[in-house]
């Protein structure tokens, strides 16, 4: 005797008693990550980074504070601060602003803060 799950895959109702193979494609779609996260720079030694703020959880008192520490540690490294560039996701998110960091000699980025 057939159980339910048998006789549903067999033809719930008796129609074609032959196996079927099911294809069930993912509603949501796929996205191909060819590369997951930026290149590393091996150090941050004499080297121009770029600060980019959101505006959201105070980005104005924590950009400084991350500003002050790697400045401490690094004394050669070069921060030009968020208030230099357009500030606020809806500024931020687009090719332009890649373009002005570039024009400023940014090999590195910091942006802030999470909403």
């Amino acid at each position: 005797m057939q159980s339910e799950g048998e006789k549903f895959m067999s033809g719930a109702r008796g129609e074609e008693k032959g196996r079927f193979i099911l294809q069930v494609h993912n509603p949501m779609g796929a996205v191909e990550v060819a590369q997951q996260h930026a290149k590393r720079l091996e150090s941050l030694h004499g080297k121009t980074i770029g600060e980019l703020g959101n505006g959201s959880w105070e980005d104005q008192a924590t950009l400084p504070a991350v500003r002050a520490q790697l400045q401490q540690r690094f004394p050669d490294l070069k921060i030009i601060p968020y208030t230099e560039f357009p500030r606020g996701t809806e500024n931020i998110d687009h090719d332009g602003v890649i373009d002005l960091l570039l024009e400023r000699g940014c090999e590195a980025v910091i942006t802030g803060n999470a909403a």
